[in-house]
């Protein structure tokens, strides 16, 4: 017997939307079949209402896990400049004086010798506008030597071993985040604008 020719009747939402997405360039769009043409510019704007809700829902969802995820990021105007001689320590309460002796203790006379050159406490709960997490000790040395050799030993305050790390390895983590942050919501407001855009500007496209 002879097949009979396809008709819109037998495609799926999700196959007509994806021959009408706007968000396709027409020179990029597979050509719609010649049976689908003269019903689209034809079809309700409610006949895509469904599959449009349906991702902006998924959009939605998927931003509230990320809010959830991290909910206080530390924002950046611009990546982070290299800072190959800092090192950092997480600690909630300390003071100068007793960063410096934690560091003269493995290295005597550090700061009188030069290999110090600062000790700066960088407070992550005002820059994230958050509570209770762990600020920071950034440390700058003059050379590789002594920056390696803190990161081997590490400080001791109050009996109590810290670990240093890199400051430029932590600062790449904020950033990353920043960054996964910034494009979640970049893509939601996207979506959330086209949803507003009159489908009878979009179905131009699929004539």
């Amino acid at each position: 017997m002879p097949r009979s020719k396809p008709t819109w009747q037998h495609l799926s939402r999700s196959q007509v939307a994806c021959c009408c997405s706007p968000k396709v360039s027409p020179t990029l769009r597979h050509p719609l079949p010649h049976f689908l043409s003269h019903w689209i510019p034809a079809w309700p704007s409610a006949f895509f209402l469904p599959i449009r809700r349906q991702y902006l829902k998924k959009i939605i969802a998927e931003y509230e896990a990320l809010d959830m995820e991290m909910p206080c990021i530390r924002k950046f105007p611009r990546p982070p400049a290299a800072r190959p001689l800092c090192l950092c320590l997480e600690n909630p309460e300390m003071k100068h004086a007793e960063i410096l002796a934690a560091i003269e203790a493995v290295i005597p006379n550090a700061f009188e010798a030069g290999l110090l050159r600062s000790i700066q406490f960088e407070n992550i709960n005002v820059i994230c506008g958050t509570a209770g997490r762990k600020n920071r000790w950034l440390i700058t040395v003059s050379d590789f030597r002594t920056r390696n050799q803190l990161l081997c030993s590490g400080l001791t305050l109050d009996e109590n071993h810290f670990v240093l790390r890199r400051w430029d390895n932590l600062v790449m983590e904020d950033y990353r985040m920043h960054l996964r942050r910034s494009l979640a919501r970049q893509r939601l407001l996207n979506t959330l604008s086209d949803s507003w855009e009159p489908w009878e500007e979009q179905s131009h496209f699929c004539g």
